[in-house]
């Protein structure tokens, strides 16, 4: 009986290896770097880059640069105007087919609050994709929400988890979702580092990424000393 059913275990795991996509079955990887700069009191801008990989350190998927204003309504809440630009290859064997460009606009209102003496913070995006593919123009909605939070374990480092879904206006409803956690490093009053791991569901695909990330802050008010 041990021998049968370690048998059909052995069976329904390598059936389902072999139904995953290529894209599955490799650990990809993306790597950003996010910079913060205060403008004002209320007023700030974002900035970022990313690059994902199918495949840890090669196998191109896209390329994302960002800018955002920002505004802090109150110590709770900020809104945002953002937009990127994207060059996307949606396939993970080399091709000669022409790269889907993205221009995206989207407005953000985020609120921070705490919960088990835990801080949180939600965040609800709207976006508006503008997609080109060989000339073939689309645009796209939809709505992303996350679910953040940070805990410190010491004055050098945290850990950090989040959940975003994303649900678009028109066809499949829910069609993606990114859990990610991971261990922060403060290497600086103003550089934080991240290292973790995103779990990410998109158009019925499971992919597994590593992320590498950091983040910076400046602040445009201070004055050069003369």
């Amino acid at each position: 009986m041990k021998k049968t059913l370690l048998t059909f275990l052995l069976f329904i795991s390598f059936t389902n290896f072999n139904a995953q996509t290529k894209a599955e079955r490799n650990f990809g990887s993306w790597y950003y770097i996010y910079g913060t700069h205060k403008i004002s009191t209320n007023w700030s801008i974002l900035t970022g880059f990313e690059e994902h990989n199918y495949q840890t350190l090669k196998n191109y998927n896209l390329v994302l640069y960002t800018v955002t204003a920002n505004y802090k309504l109150s110590k709770k809440f900020t809104t945002t105007l953002g937009y990127m630009y994207l060059d996307i290859d949606k396939t993970f064997d080399e091709d000669i087919d022409p790269n889907t460009i993205e221009n995206r606009h989207y407005e953000q209102i985020s609120y921070k609050f705490s919960l088990l003496n835990l801080p949180f913070d939600h965040r609800v995006r709207v976006e508006h994709r503008h997609l080109n593919t060989l000339g073939n123009n689309s645009l796209i909605h939809r709505v992303r929400y996350r679910l953040r939070t940070k805990i410190s374990l010491n004055n050098t480092f945290y850990l950090t988890a989040s959940n975003e879904s994303f649900l678009n206006f028109k066809g499949n409803l829910y069609a993606e979702n990114r859990f990610y956690s991971a261990l922060g490093i403060k290497a600086s009053k103003n550089i934080a580092l991240e290292i973790g791991y995103l779990g990410h569901y998109i158009s019925d695909l499971h992919l597994d990424r590593l992320q590498f990330g950091i983040f910076f802050n400046t602040d445009l008010r201070k004055k050069a000393k003369i």
